[in-house]
């Protein structure tokens, strides 16, 4: 959590390797991602890390099950499975009556839920979510952090970047990030992590 322009955006970059460090390590479930050649954080993008933007970044002539599908697709899966794992999924995130609609006919909201299905496609360790209630109205977005809390109690682990309190008071942990520094962490639940 932090104002606009405080690191958030960029600490997802450098957790999912789209970045690389000036210096330090980023390990993301005991791999170095800044040690990583480019095909290697690629690698690590496709296994290990599910990306969920502000902006959905939807492929537009794709219907939902084949956006959901995409990554499975370099992950070499044949296409049968592939199409099986994406419905799967999207019923899973409530859209499974609308798998054969491309981005156009849907809501912002349902939009961000095949995103957030996409995320899901390969299974990663950690998903990566930048903004993710940003570009949806109020309800919605309540909507798809009680499908982060249904997704997160059935064991996925999110990192969820926000400049809302309300957003962030949804986690276990709230990191506060100023001027690209860890100001803070707050722990929000009480437990032992």
């Amino acid at each position: 959590m932090g104002p606009s322009g405080s690191g958030k955006s960029t600490l997802l970059n450098l957790i999912g390797g789209l970045d690389t460090p000036s210096s330090g390590q980023v390990m993301v479930n005991g791999q170095d991602v800044s040690a990583a050649s480019e095909a290697e954080r690629a690698d690590i993008r496709g296994t290990e890390v599910g990306f969920v933007f502000q902006t959905f970044n939807l492929m537009p002539r794709l219907s939902a099950v084949e956006n959901v599908a995409l990554p499975l697709v370099f992950d070499g899966w044949d296409r049968a499975r592939r199409r099986e794992r994406a419905r799967s999924l999207l019923s899973e995130v409530g859209l499974g009556d609308r798998t054969d609609h491309v981005p156009s006919e849907l809501s912002g909201g349902q939009r961000q839920r095949v995103a957030i299905a996409r995320a899901l496609s390969t299974d990663p360790a950690l998903i990566l979510a930048d903004e993710p209630t940003g570009n949806v109205d109020t309800d919605t977005g309540a909507q798809i952090l009680d499908l982060f809390d249904d997704l997160h109690a059935a064991g996925n682990t999110f990192l969820l970047v926000t400049h809302e309190r309300h957003v962030a008071e949804r986690a276990e942990r709230i990191v506060h990030v100023e001027d690209g520094h860890i100001q803070s962490v707050e722990d929000v639940s009480g437990g032992e992590h």
